[in-house]
């Protein structure tokens, strides 16, 4: 589904089937850095076809969608409200990525009113990037999209053991990354590497928040994932055995599940 937001056409994934009206909130999910609303495609199909509008995108300049990339995540997420205007869309739900967690925050402060909850998976109390990582993004995308998929996935997932067989993950993430247009990726670590805020924006959220890591995440390490309850008592966590930062694709079903079990409690009658 495409969709234009401030004169540029934005690319959708809705899980196969058309929006309804449905008793849950919109869940809208936002991707990573260098990546695209692809890689929530273990979850939109099934959580679709449980009844959610979902609305996995591809943010500005990311995967099928036009314009610029952004470079702030503050950008991001006063885009992300714009999106939730033009698309009219009174109730949300935010799942993000790593980056797109960030994003997530943001919105979730910006606009309490609509915003019910967020869902943040590989997040951390800041998200630094190794200079040797900007460095590639600038000069060799390749061998940056090696270093990031290396240090995203953990050790079972190096070798294997994906419930969907043949699937291998490590290849398919390079792959993903290395599509991107040339400057995206160096745009969002820089946007990641930039953002201060997340524990003073964090402090001030109202509304409930699930947080998901990965034990074995070296991207964004659960000692760091764990400092963002320590900010906000409503945060709750649930840490994957096995698992790396890209557990929406290491752990498919379990994600899945704690994503729609999050969507339930907020049905309306």
């Amino acid at each position: 589904m495409h969709k234009i937001i401030n004169k540029k056409e934005t690319n959708i994934l809705t899980g196969g089937y058309k929006l309804k009206n449905s008793k849950f909130p919109t869940l809208i999910m936002i991707h990573g850095a260098g990546m695209n609303g692809t890689v929530w495609q273990m979850q939109t199909r099934y959580l679709a076809n449980k009844g959610l509008n979902v609305l996995s995108i591809d943010l500005p300049g990311h995967g099928y969608s036009q314009g610029e990339a952004l470079d702030s995540i503050e950008k991001m997420s006063l885009w992300l409200i714009q999106f939730m205007d033009q698309l009219n869309i009174e109730s949300a739900i935010i799942a993000g990525h790593s980056m797109g967690s960030l994003i997530a925050l943001e919105s979730a402060n910006n606009d309490k009113k609509r915003v019910k909850g967020i869902i943040l998976l590989g997040s951390s109390s800041s998200m630094p990037v190794h200079p040797d990582l900007i460095e590639a993004a600038k000069s060799n995308l390749p061998l940056a999209a090696e270093m990031i998929t290396d240090w995203s996935y953990g050790k079972t997932q190096h070798i294997g053991g994906h419930p969907l067989p043949g699937y291998w993950m490590i290849d398919s993430s390079i792959h993903l990354i290395t599509e991107s247009l040339p400057g995206v990726l160096l745009k969002d670590l820089i946007a990641c590497n930039e953002y201060k805020n997340t524990l003073i924006t964090i402090e001030n959220i109202e509304q409930e928040i699930l947080l998901i890591s990965g034990i074995e995440d070296k991207m964004t390490p659960i000692k760091k994932a764990k400092e963002l309850t320590i900010s906000n008592k409503k945060v709750k966590i649930n840490i994957l055995d096995k698992c790396g930062h890209m557990m929406m694709i290491e752990k498919p079903r379990e994600v899945t599940k704690l994503i729609y079990n999050f969507n339930k409690k907020f049905i309306r009658e």
